[in-house]
């Protein structure tokens, strides 16, 4: 077995080894530049190695929230690995990814309806320049109760395909609340003790 050896100036050693068993020869090319802090090394299974952006985002609801697109100001961080999302500052809270890829938006949404309604809580996803009224795909939460002000929840997992960060994005929605329905948020913004009642977890997966 072959080894090769990395010898530090007080004499202590780094070795990389061949595998135990080797049914063929193997190259590994490396990647001809380092990656960013916290990005993984990954391979095109063909022995091309690179570097992977590592992307996790959570988010939670901070204020309770009604019919129409969920403003941006109500959303809060709970904590990122990597660059992290944006949404706007305003009335249209419009979501924006940093990066290309296929990303994962998984959702928890909690409501308190009023009698006898069914409340939604929506993404509305867009390739072009977020219209909310050409969207391709949806993911919806739900909640209904006979009785008024019963706590319910609802979740959903949605996959989308990032190919331009410029004009594919999304918008959360709530849809059909009552007068006295609403979709639960928290104010507790203490980030190692949140009650979080609606959240939500973006993950980038990989590249198309």
């Amino acid at each position: 077995m072959s080894e090769l050896n990395f010898t530090h100036s007080n004499g202590n050693k780094v070795k990389l080894t061949t595998p135990d068993t080797l049914s063929a020869n193997k190259t590994f090319k490396l990647p001809g530049a380092d990656g960013s802090s916290e990005d993984i090394l990954k391979t095109d299974g063909s022995g091309a190695l690179s570097f992977k952006t590592v992307e996790v985002d959570q988010w939670f609801l901070n204020q309770n929230a009604t019919a129409g697109n969920v403003p941006g100001t109500y959303w809060t961080r709970k904590l990122k690995i990597g660059t992290g999302m944006t949404v706007s500052q305003d009335a249209a809270g419009q979501w924006a990814f940093p990066s290309t890829g296929i990303w994962k938006i998984n959702f928890t949404a909690c409501f308190r309806p009023m009698a006898d309604d069914n409340v939604y809580f929506d993404i509305f996803i867009t390739k072009d320049s977020y219209s909310t009224t050409n969207w391709y795909a949806r993911a919806k939460g739900s909640g209904h109760d006979t009785n008024n002000n019963q706590a319910k929840s609802g979740s959903n997992c949605v996959l989308f395909d990032v190919e331009n960060i410029s004009t594919h994005g999304f918008y959360f929605n709530c849809g059909s609340h009552g007068s006295g329905s609403y979709t639960m948020g928290s104010s507790h913004t203490n980030s190692n003790n949140t009650a979080m009642h609606t959240t939500v977890l973006f993950e980038r997966m990989g590249d198309t």
